[in-house]
Protein backbone atom coordinates (compact mmCIF):
# COMPACT_ATOMS: atom_id res chain seq x y z
CA UNK A 1 0.00 0.00 0.00
CA UNK A 2 1.12 3.26 -0.63
CA UNK A 3 0.97 5.82 2.39
CA UNK A 4 1.82 9.82 1.51
CA UNK A 5 3.17 11.70 4.75
CA UNK A 6 4.87 15.59 5.51
CA UNK A 7 7.35 14.69 8.00
CA UNK A 8 10.54 16.13 9.68
CA UNK A 9 13.74 13.83 9.28
CA UNK A 10 15.28 12.85 12.49
CA UNK A 11 18.01 10.65 11.91
CA UNK A 12 19.20 7.99 9.71
CA UNK A 13 21.05 4.51 10.28
CA UNK A 14 23.23 2.34 7.63
CA UNK A 15 21.81 -1.09 7.33
CA UNK A 16 23.24 -3.53 4.81
CA UNK A 17 25.86 -2.09 2.11
CA UNK A 18 23.86 0.25 0.75
CA UNK A 19 20.16 0.88 2.05
CA UNK A 20 19.70 3.38 5.02
CA UNK A 21 16.89 3.71 7.70
CA UNK A 22 15.23 7.06 8.47
CA UNK A 23 13.52 8.17 11.51
CA UNK A 24 10.75 10.51 10.78
CA UNK A 25 8.26 12.69 12.59
CA UNK A 26 5.30 12.71 10.43
CA UNK A 27 2.16 15.03 11.05
CA UNK A 28 -0.26 12.12 9.83
CA UNK A 29 1.24 9.32 11.98
CA UNK A 30 3.89 10.78 14.78
CA UNK A 31 6.96 9.15 14.42
CA UNK A 32 7.67 6.43 12.12
CA UNK A 33 10.89 4.81 10.59
CA UNK A 34 11.07 3.98 7.33
CA UNK A 35 13.82 2.17 4.44
CA UNK A 36 15.35 4.01 1.76
CA UNK A 37 16.67 1.48 -0.58
CA UNK A 38 19.90 1.48 -2.25
CA UNK A 39 20.55 5.49 -1.17
CA UNK A 40 24.21 5.02 -0.48
CA UNK A 41 24.80 4.28 -3.95
CA UNK A 42 27.04 7.01 -5.65
CA UNK A 43 24.22 8.11 -7.68
CA UNK A 44 21.27 7.76 -5.51
CA UNK A 45 19.44 11.16 -6.32
CA UNK A 46 16.88 10.24 -3.12
CA UNK A 47 19.41 10.80 -0.33
CA UNK A 48 19.80 14.43 -1.09
CA UNK A 49 15.98 14.95 -0.38
CA UNK A 50 16.52 13.39 3.38
CA UNK A 51 19.15 14.89 5.03
CA UNK A 52 18.39 15.61 8.79
CA UNK A 53 16.11 18.27 9.98
CA UNK A 54 14.53 18.38 6.16
CA UNK A 55 10.67 18.81 6.01
CA UNK A 56 9.49 16.51 3.32
CA UNK A 57 6.50 14.96 1.62
CA UNK A 58 7.61 11.27 1.64
CA UNK A 59 5.63 8.31 0.02
CA UNK A 60 6.46 5.21 1.54
CA UNK A 61 5.55 1.56 -0.03
CA UNK A 62 4.47 -0.92 3.04
CA UNK A 63 2.88 -4.02 3.19
CA UNK A 64 4.08 -5.00 6.87
CA UNK A 65 7.26 -3.95 8.41
CA UNK A 66 9.23 -0.35 8.01
CA UNK A 67 7.90 -0.11 4.66
CA UNK A 68 10.63 1.97 1.58
CA UNK A 69 10.70 5.01 0.96
CA UNK A 70 9.99 5.54 -2.80
CA UNK A 71 10.10 9.56 -3.17
CA UNK A 72 10.37 12.53 -1.26
CA UNK A 73 10.27 15.89 -1.98
CA UNK A 74 11.74 18.77 0.20
CA UNK A 75 9.49 21.46 1.59
CA UNK A 76 12.02 23.47 3.61
CA UNK A 77 15.59 21.91 3.94
CA UNK A 78 16.41 24.97 6.41
CA UNK A 79 19.41 26.13 4.98
CA UNK A 80 20.85 29.29 6.98
CA UNK A 81 20.61 26.20 10.29
CA UNK A 82 22.66 24.10 7.80
CA UNK A 83 25.55 26.50 7.47
CA UNK A 84 26.24 26.62 11.11
CA UNK A 85 27.64 23.73 12.85
CA UNK A 86 27.45 24.59 16.73
CA UNK A 87 23.35 25.06 15.48
CA UNK A 88 23.69 21.78 14.14
CA UNK A 89 24.70 19.81 16.95
CA UNK A 90 22.45 22.01 19.38
CA UNK A 91 19.68 20.46 17.50
CA UNK A 92 21.17 17.02 17.29
CA UNK A 93 21.38 16.92 21.37
CA UNK A 94 17.68 18.45 21.17
CA UNK A 95 16.52 15.68 18.81
CA UNK A 96 18.29 13.37 20.84
CA UNK A 97 16.03 14.41 23.72
CA UNK A 98 12.83 14.66 21.54
CA UNK A 99 13.10 10.97 20.09
CA UNK A 100 13.16 9.68 23.79
CA UNK A 101 10.23 11.74 24.88
CA UNK A 102 7.65 11.25 21.84
CA UNK A 103 6.46 7.60 21.66
CA UNK A 104 6.52 5.74 18.05
CA UNK A 105 3.03 6.55 16.10
CA UNK A 106 1.46 8.37 18.33
CA UNK A 107 0.20 11.74 16.13
CA UNK A 108 0.13 14.65 18.04
CA UNK A 109 -0.31 18.04 14.90
CA UNK A 110 0.53 20.38 18.59
CA UNK A 111 3.88 18.53 18.83
CA UNK A 112 4.52 18.46 14.99
CA UNK A 113 3.88 22.16 15.10
CA UNK A 114 6.35 23.05 17.58
CA UNK A 115 8.83 20.78 16.34
CA UNK A 116 9.06 22.69 13.09
CA UNK A 117 8.50 25.96 14.42
CA UNK A 118 11.79 25.17 16.70
CA UNK A 119 13.40 24.88 13.21
CA UNK A 120 12.33 27.37 11.63
CA UNK A 121 12.54 29.39 14.31
CA UNK A 122 16.38 28.15 14.66
CA UNK A 123 16.49 29.39 11.23
CA UNK A 124 15.76 32.40 11.34
CA UNK A 125 17.99 33.16 14.01
CA UNK A 126 21.31 31.84 11.86
CA UNK A 127 19.72 33.92 9.50
CA UNK A 128 20.14 37.23 11.36
CA UNK A 129 23.40 39.46 12.00
CA UNK A 130 23.92 39.26 15.49
CA UNK A 131 27.43 39.93 17.46
CA UNK A 132 28.39 36.23 18.07
CA UNK A 133 27.98 36.34 22.06
CA UNK A 134 24.31 37.76 21.53
CA UNK A 135 23.76 34.65 18.57
CA UNK A 136 25.10 32.38 21.43
CA UNK A 137 22.29 33.20 23.84
CA UNK A 138 19.60 33.66 21.37
CA UNK A 139 20.29 30.17 20.35
CA UNK A 140 20.09 28.97 23.61
CA UNK A 141 17.16 30.27 24.49
CA UNK A 142 14.96 29.46 21.62
CA UNK A 143 16.00 25.71 22.39
CA UNK A 144 15.31 26.58 26.21
CA UNK A 145 11.93 27.84 25.39
CA UNK A 146 11.27 24.40 23.02
CA UNK A 147 12.33 22.18 25.74
CA UNK A 148 10.35 23.36 28.58
CA UNK A 149 7.35 23.73 25.76
CA UNK A 150 8.04 20.17 24.63
CA UNK A 151 8.09 18.79 28.38
CA UNK A 152 4.57 20.46 28.48
CA UNK A 153 3.29 18.59 25.59
CA UNK A 154 4.74 15.33 27.14
CA UNK A 155 2.89 15.96 30.27
CA UNK A 156 5.48 17.52 32.41
CA UNK A 157 4.83 21.02 32.60
CA UNK A 158 6.76 22.90 35.01
CA UNK A 159 4.29 24.41 37.59
CA UNK A 160 6.01 28.42 37.74
CA UNK A 161 2.80 30.66 38.67
CA UNK A 162 2.94 29.43 42.35
CA UNK A 163 4.61 26.63 44.84
CA UNK A 164 3.34 23.75 43.58
CA UNK A 165 3.38 22.24 47.01
CA UNK A 166 1.65 24.60 49.55
CA UNK A 167 0.11 26.23 46.11
CA UNK A 168 0.71 29.51 48.00
CA UNK A 169 2.40 32.88 45.96
CA UNK A 170 5.95 33.01 45.63
CA UNK A 171 8.52 35.34 47.69
CA UNK A 172 11.34 37.10 46.08
CA UNK A 173 14.69 35.42 46.09
CA UNK A 174 14.23 32.64 48.05
CA UNK A 175 12.47 29.77 45.60
CA UNK A 176 13.56 26.13 44.27
CA UNK A 177 12.67 23.88 41.73
CA UNK A 178 11.84 20.64 42.67
CA UNK A 179 12.15 18.08 39.79
CA UNK A 180 10.64 15.63 41.76
CA UNK A 181 7.44 17.59 42.26
CA UNK A 182 7.67 19.10 38.73
CA UNK A 183 7.83 22.92 39.60
CA UNK A 184 8.56 25.61 41.70
CA UNK A 185 8.44 25.33 45.33
CA UNK A 186 8.76 28.24 48.21
CA UNK A 187 11.28 28.83 50.97
CA UNK A 188 8.18 27.39 53.46
CA UNK A 189 8.74 24.47 51.56
CA UNK A 190 11.73 24.20 51.36
CA UNK A 191 13.53 19.92 51.94
CA UNK A 192 16.80 18.60 51.95
CA UNK A 193 16.20 16.63 48.76
CA UNK A 194 18.91 16.24 46.19
CA UNK A 195 15.78 17.01 43.19
CA UNK A 196 15.70 20.36 44.41
CA UNK A 197 17.89 23.47 43.40
CA UNK A 198 17.45 27.23 43.70
CA UNK A 199 15.91 29.55 40.87
CA UNK A 200 15.96 32.84 39.93
CA UNK A 201 13.13 35.22 39.95
CA UNK A 202 14.16 36.08 36.16
CA UNK A 203 14.43 32.22 35.45
CA UNK A 204 10.68 31.69 36.57
CA UNK A 205 9.51 34.96 34.67
CA UNK A 206 11.37 33.42 31.26
CA UNK A 207 9.70 29.64 31.71
CA UNK A 208 6.47 31.90 32.27
CA UNK A 209 7.10 33.34 28.89
CA UNK A 210 8.19 30.06 27.49
CA UNK A 211 4.40 28.77 28.05
CA UNK A 212 2.72 32.00 27.01
CA UNK A 213 4.65 32.91 23.54
CA UNK A 214 6.00 31.16 20.19
CA UNK A 215 9.36 30.31 19.64
CA UNK A 216 10.03 32.80 16.94
CA UNK A 217 9.16 35.51 19.25
CA UNK A 218 11.78 34.06 22.39
CA UNK A 219 14.93 35.89 20.33
CA UNK A 220 14.02 39.27 20.83
CA UNK A 221 14.00 39.01 24.12
CA UNK A 222 17.37 40.87 26.14
CA UNK A 223 18.72 38.35 28.42
CA UNK A 224 22.16 37.12 29.77
CA UNK A 225 24.68 34.34 29.34
CA UNK A 226 23.77 33.58 33.06
CA UNK A 227 20.16 33.49 32.80
CA UNK A 228 20.41 31.01 29.91
CA UNK A 229 22.74 29.06 31.56
CA UNK A 230 20.38 28.78 34.78
CA UNK A 231 17.29 27.44 32.46
CA UNK A 232 19.83 25.07 30.65
CA UNK A 233 21.03 23.41 33.84
CA UNK A 234 17.89 23.52 34.69
CA UNK A 235 15.81 21.88 31.72
CA UNK A 236 18.80 19.13 31.67
CA UNK A 237 18.42 17.90 35.36
CA UNK A 238 14.34 18.12 34.96
CA UNK A 239 15.15 15.88 31.65
CA UNK A 240 17.35 13.38 33.78
CA UNK A 241 14.91 13.16 35.63
CA UNK A 242 11.86 12.47 33.66
CA UNK A 243 13.80 10.09 31.12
Amino acid sequence: MEYKYTGIILGKRDIGETDRIYNVYTLEQGKISAIARGVRKGKAKLAGHLENFYLVDLTVMKNRGLGNISSSIVENNFFNLHQDLESLKEVFEVIKIFTRLINDEEKDNEVFALLLEYLETMNMVNESQEDLSVFKIKKNLVTQGFLFKLLDLAGYRAETNKCVKCHNKFSKNKNFFNYDLGGVVCKNCLNNSDTMVPISDNAIKIIRIFFQNKLNSLFKLNITRKETNELERMSQNFIKWIL
